[in-house]
């Protein structure tokens, strides 16, 4: 499950985002599916939200296990990926691919040796 509610169609995304490329969404659910183990919940799209302006970005919400809040945002714009942590307001970091940004909030090594230990 990539996301807490159901994905906007292609028909309802404004022009100004193209959404997410296949190589992006299966780096999504691959990271996803191991964060789990981590302690992260869901990723969900968040551009469809009903913000004051159409958004030219991809907003993804990071989510932790029973928190109704993203933890972060990971906002992908003109071919580069901004992770902000939520609670403190600040910027993590900036990097070219979506995977290097999601690295940042839970390493694949970190996601891999926790489903090795049993912690899933």
């Amino acid at each position: 499950m990539l996301s807490r509610t159901a994905r906007p169609t292609a028909a309802s995304r404004p022009d100004t985002a193209a959404g997410l490329t296949t190589e992006e969404r299966r780096q999504l659910l691959a990271w996803l599916e191991a964060a789990r183990a981590r302690g992260i919940d869901a990723a969900e799209d968040l551009r469809m939200r009903p913000w004051p302006e159409p958004v030219p970005a991809e907003v993804i919400g990071v989510f932790r296990a029973g928190e109704g809040l993203a933890a972060w945002l990971v906002v992908g714009q003109q071919g580069v990926w901004t992770v902000v942590d939520v609670a403190d307001s600040k910027v993590l970091t900036t990097e070219p691919s979506l995977a290097q940004a999601l690295a940042c909030i839970c390493p694949p090594e970190a996601a891999q040796a926790a489903l090795g230990n049993g912690m899933a």
